[in-house]
């Protein structure tokens, strides 16, 4: 995996419906625990975003590298690496806060999206200048 500083981390409570009857949780809900961190991350580094804009997944991928039972304390930690002109990379991965293994590692590229006008849009400047804040550098020059 690429040298990332993940600035955002993210616990999550793991859920009794997470789980089969062996406390194993599902690695499809992984992508569930990545939603939600992924909100905080934006609530964090975008606090103003507009109202006409949303944003999309174009594209996701997961590398689940170890199990996570329900008696483990596990975490999301989130970083974009990159911003396009209407897209942006995150990276994620799940992480067991007592021991730092990592469990799965998720790429995700987002898509800004005008609502008004029902198609992809450049992504405002006021997120890029928030999530290269919240980064510590300039993440259009950064793959």
């Amino acid at each position: 995996m690429e040298e990332v500083t993940f600035h955002h981390r993210f616990p999550i409570q793991l859920r009794f419906f997470d789980a089969d009857q062996f406390g194993h949780v599902n690695n499809s809900i992984f992508f569930q625990y990545y939603d939600t961190a992924k909100m905080d991350y934006l609530h964090q580094a975008c606090p103003e975003m507009s109202i006409h804009y949303a944003i999309v997944v174009v594209h996701i991928e997961a590398d689940f590298l170890s199990q996570v039972h329900t008696d483990n304390h596990v975490e999301v930690q989130t970083a974009v690496t990159h911003i396009g002109n209407k897209s942006f990379t995150l990276l994620q991965r799940l992480v067991d806060s007592d021991s730092g293994e990592v469990k799965c590692v998720g790429k995700t590229i987002m898509v800004a999206y005008d609502l008004e006008k029902n198609e992809s849009a450049l992504i405002p400047q006021e997120w890029i200048d928030g999530m290269n804040k919240f980064e510590g550098k300039d993440l259009r020059t950064t793959e």
